[in-house]
């Protein structure tokens, strides 16, 4: 299939209710169901049973055999970069991918001291210091060799990705720094490790996935899209053997892989069983309905949920004996608003509720405990010069540029009691509110979230604006336990042979939430594990 530039993932509000829905509607027990079920209905609803049993295939109900050293399944990110790792090592590299494109997502990938960031003079970091740093941040829960691997490695795959592809394919290539961006950082909620590299002027990274699989290809990767992998094949000794997989015209393919398969599935986040197990209770309920993945799947066909995100790659990683981490960490995504703005906010009481300064991708979980559930909050912004610096390094024009901010749902009007009856909120509490944090920001100490002063901005100008915040689940950042050479491990920390996993579907790299720290830091461990990954496939280890 040759892919075009639309042919990837795009997330937004339209998509978020459809994809949320349609898990709900998939997998939700019937309001019918006979009172001597319900015991039944419980455990469905609770998440107990998400494994679920392996499909009863063999290699002898499929039509064909196609025969290969590395087996990659997935085409994202991780996957794109475990078929380089393995091709670079000398294996024969076949993809499969379940839908006809990859998605995407982000427009960075974080690299640790390359020689492209030593040349533009960026920062060059400890490796102790960032270490413990990310070891911190993630709550002390991730896996300190993942992180290592990431530290050790990185800058020199990308150093030979920049020499192979990043350069003869003349791709968008920028080293940033967000150093410096606060005058003092111990009065900042967020810090950062600024590793990343920009591979796309847009947020999101359609040009490079395109070049890179165009890349692959040309260096004799096969890729077979609309292929969905159902099964992993182990041998009597209990080797991974292979993959079984439906391809597009419904028939059943056995892709043996005689050097190891690597799994890139990537999130759960659409299956609703896994969210209820792996996470709070209130929680997935709220991300399933705000899920954002979506798609376009053509040139010209309208948008369409992929089929992703269902867990289906955990599970079967499961079913041939990888252990799951129990606690899971999640991405999540402000969509609408002057975000990285931290302006007054509220919610739908008209009550303040936190410091505004709290990154966008680690704070889903306090919108969504907030009254009513919802994913929304509003900004309040008098009119006036002042200049409210962004928490991320962001000029307001550059914001607008790379986000069209100024599309997002606001309202104007000359006092709080009309703005507040425009948005719905108890005008008594967006009043008591206000002049609350007028208060504050008239003594410069915010006593109740302790914001920092160069962020306190009275509400005293009016014609007053509130500007709607919505606030959207990403996906999970969750998995199956895996070594530094992503060797998946069974439930006695031991490798499973030939099978390698890279992504999201690798498990303790972050604590809570996505760790805004490390910028671009998902999309890097993704891409040094997946590279390694492939790497390590290819090489037997």
């Amino acid at each position: 299939m040759e892919l075009t530039r639309r042919n990837f993932l795009r997330f937004g509000a339209a998509g978020a209710t459809v994809a949320g829905l349609s898990a709900l509607a998939g997998c939700s027990p019937s309001s019918d169901a006979p009172a001597e079920d319900a015991a039944a209905t419980t455990v469905a609803d609770d998440g107990s049973d998400w494994l679920g049993e392996a499909p009863a295939l063999t290699v002898d109900d499929c039509a064909q055999t196609i025969e290969t050293e590395v087996l990659v399944v997935g085409s994202a990110l991780a996957g794109s970069m475990a078929a380089y790792g393995a091709l670079k090592n000398g294996a024969k590299v076949t993809v499969i991918e379940r839908n006809a494109s990859p998605h995407i997502g982000g427009m960075t990938i974080s690299v640790f001291n390359s020689k492209m960031q030593e040349d533009a003079g960026l920062p060059m970091y400890d490796e102790v210091e960032i270490a413990n740093k990310m070891y911190k941040n993630c709550q002390y829960r991730g896996d300190m060799t993942l992180y290592s691997a990431w530290i050790n490695r990185s800058g020199e795959i990308f150093d030979q990705m920049k020499e192979d592809f990043i350069d003869p394919y003349e791709q968008y290539c920028v080293p940033i720094s967000l150093e410096g961006i606060f005058p003092d950082p111990s009065q900042e909620v967020s810090e950062y490790i600024s590793t990343g590299i920009a591979f796309d002027k847009t947020d999101i990274l359609t040009e490079f996935t395109h070049k890179f699989h165009q890349f692959l290809e040309d260096e004799g990767v096969e890729t077979h899209y609309d292929t969905c992998a159902e099964v992993l094949v182990k041998d009597e000794s209990g080797r991974v053997t292979g993959v079984i997989a439906t391809n597009k015209d419904g028939e059943k393919v056995y892709y043996a892989a005689s050097k190891g398969v690597v799994m890139c599935t990537g999130s759960f986040g659409s299956n609703e069983k896994m969210m209820k197990h792996f996470y709070p209770s209130h929680y997935a309920k709220w991300a399933l309905e705000n899920n954002s993945y979506w798609a376009y799947m053509g040139d010209d066909d309208p948008v369409s949920v992929m089929e992703c995100d269902d867990g289906l790659g955990h599970r079967m990683l499961c079913w041939a004996g990888a252990e799951m981490e129990e606690i899971c960490g999640w991405a999540s995504w402000q969509s609408t608003g002057w975000r990285s703005f931290p302006y007054l906010m509220v919610n739908t009481k008209g009550k303040r509720f936190m410091n505004e300064c709290t990154s966008l991708l680690t704070s889903s979980h306090i919108i969504a405990d907030q009254p009513g559930h919802g994913n929304y909050i509003w900004q309040i912004i008098p009119t006036n010069d002042f200049e409210m610096p962004s928490s991320f390094g962001y000029t307001k024009e550059a914001a607008e540029e790379m986000f069209k901010m100024s599309e997002a749902e606001h309202y104007e009007a000359d006092t709080l009691e009309e703005l507040a009856e425009m948005i719905g909120v108890p005008a008594e509490n967006l009043v008591a509110t206000v002049e609350r944090y007028n208060e504050m920001c008239k003594e410069g100490h915010d006593l109740d979230y302790h914001k920092a002063l160069r962020y306190l901005d009275a509400i005293d100008d009016p014609p007053y604006q509130a500007w709607k915040m919505q606030y959207f689940f990403y996906c999970t950042l969750a998995g199956v336990r895996c070594n530094d050479k992503l060797q998946v491990l069974d439930a006695e920390h031991e490798p499973i042979p030939g099978l390698y996993a890279g992504g999201n579907t690798v498990g303790y790299r972050f604590g809570s939430g996505y760790e805004s720290l490390l910028h671009g830091g998902s999309n890097g461990l993704a891409a040094t594990h997946g590279y390694i990954a492939g790497e390590s496939a290819a090489l037997g280890l």
